[in-house]
């Protein structure tokens, strides 16, 4: 171990493009990695935008136990093994309908989370790219979906990395003073209720389990993780994460396909 790194208590790591290969699996070295220190009893969180469905099979490969994960990009605490949840906010009914109108008017792929169901409109080339990176299983509704009444835990757009910048370029004047948007990858738009945030969510989480920010490491690639890198004592950026976050961060550990984030708690905090 790292002596710089002995009062760590917690990590928290994102999934998709830091934690998690490309191809959606997670190495027997990051799993011997982070069993070794939890055996040390450093406090493992997943912090991802990823919904309980598609994030709950990452934990139990990692063989964690019944930790607190930290799910669409804050705006659900839920704990893995027991489904029991800690911490929700919703997107309202209102900035929802308000969305949809524009996506129906722009012809845009915005998929909504419900009570651990992903819903759709139709197949498009954007689900079938989503159910093939996370693992979840899309529901199609059509038009109903535009009518729903249950307030989701977030929305995702999902285009080119030109097309999302349209979106967002015509989201925020509209709905921006009501919703959180931020990029998880370069081609996914999360879009949750105001002031959610990983950081914020992981604020919660530590204060509940008496642990400092300063004593915890965050690792991330993406938009979504800035605001929990910014407030962990230390962060760590992956070798592909965007440029902001890289500068962002405190350090540069190595490539998800490579087994970075392991490499870095391994030479550090065992």
């Amino acid at each position: 171990m790292n002596p710089f790194f002995s009062h760590i208590k917690m990590v928290a790591i994102d999934c998709d493009e830091t934690l998690v290969r490309s191809d959606n699996t997670i190495s027997d070295y990051t799993v011997d990695v982070l069993h070794r220190l939890q055996q040390r009893g450093v406090a493992i969180t997943i912090a991802t935008g990823r919904m309980y469905q598609t994030a709950k099979p990452i934990g139990q490969a990692l063989k964690l136990g019944n930790v607190s994960m930290i799910l669409f990009s804050g705006g659900l605490i839920q704990e893995l093994e027991t489904g029991c949840k800690l911490f929700e906010q919703t997107v309202s009914i209102e900035v929802v309908r308000r969305i949809y109108e524009l996506a129906k008017q722009y012809d845009w792929h915005i998929q909504s989370y419900i009570d651990d169901h992903l819903l759709c409109h139709h197949k498009t080339w954007q689900s079938a790219l989503y159910e093939r990176q996370t693992g979840a299983t899309a529901e199609f509704l059509g038009d109903t979906l535009y009518s729903l009444n249950s307030e989701p835990n977030k929305l995702i757009a999902i285009d080119t990395v030109e097309g999302i910048n349209r979106i967002i370029e015509i989201l925020t004047p509209r709905v921006g003073d009501m919703v959180t948007l931020v990029r998880s990858q370069k081609d996914f738009l999360e879009i949750v209720a105001l002031n959610v945030s990983k950081g914020r969510a992981l604020t919660q989480l530590a204060l509940d389990n008496h642990i400092s920010l300063e004593h915890i490491v965050s690792f991330g690639n993406a938009e979504n993780d800035i605001s929990m890198l910014r407030k962990t004592g230390y962060s760590v950026a992956v070798e592909n994460a965007t440029d902001h976050v890289k500068s962002v961060a405190h350090t540069i550990c190595g490539h998800h396909n490579d087994d970075g984030v392991a490499h870095w708690i391994e030479d550090n905090l065992l």
